[in-house]
């Protein structure tokens, strides 16, 4: 081999393992994610939301959901597939802190943050979060288990999806049309 070859050769050598190493590195800062709820959506039959002094609790009866307290408010099925699709499915991505004394900046300290609790069929509870808003980053929210003192980012802002308001569940009902109240009328009695 000729010296005029060797340097380039030594060169595209050298270049390779850099691109190997660092290859190796960018693979180490993956973000996976842990979903927050490992559950199936099925064993969920009650979900309670707190923020501040309200608090709005949601019940599974039969096949259809009810905003306890509020029994003239039809479920908005939109909010509610929103609460399983997005809210249960949020990932923890990217540990922020393990220090109780940041809560307040991350607004997940409890007397500040929006808590969820799930509960099954036999009254246990499935998963115990507060989340808290972010004030720059406004794609994720912050996570904190109630047990826990480590504080997530999320991959998803989730937070606006726990609201404690029921109207932002329920609806009232439409009242019936004159047509629907005729063709009630017209049925014959016994």
């Amino acid at each position: 081999m000729t010296s005029s070859l060797r340097i380039p050769l030594g060169v595209l050598l050298v270049l390779s393992v850099f691109y190997l190493i660092n290859q190796q590195q960018q693979k180490s800062h993956s973000i996976s994610g842990e979903k927050i709820f490992h559950g199936k959506n099925e064993d969920v039959v009650r979900f309670v939301i707190k923020e501040n002094d309200k608090e709005l609790e949601i019940v599974s009866m039969d096949t259809t959901w009810k905003i306890t307290g509020s029994d003239s408010l039809v479920i908005k099925e939109n909010q509610l597939d929103n609460f399983f699709d997005r809210v249960l499915s949020v990932k923890k991505d990217v540990l922020q802190s393990d220090n109780p004394e940041k809560w307040e900046k991350f607004g997940i300290g409890d007397s500040i943050g929006r808590i969820l609790q799930v509960f099954d069929k036999n009254d246990n509870m499935l998963i115990h979060y507060i989340f808290g808003r972010s004030s720059t980053d406004y794609q994720h929210n912050y996570v904190r288990e109630a047990n826990s003192n480590e504080v997530y980012r999320t991959n998803d802002n989730v937070y606006f999806l726990l609201n404690s308001r029921p109207t932002y569940w329920g609806n009232k009902p439409t009242p019936p049309t004159p047509d629907e109240v005729e063709t009630n009328d017209d049925t014959p009695s016994d």
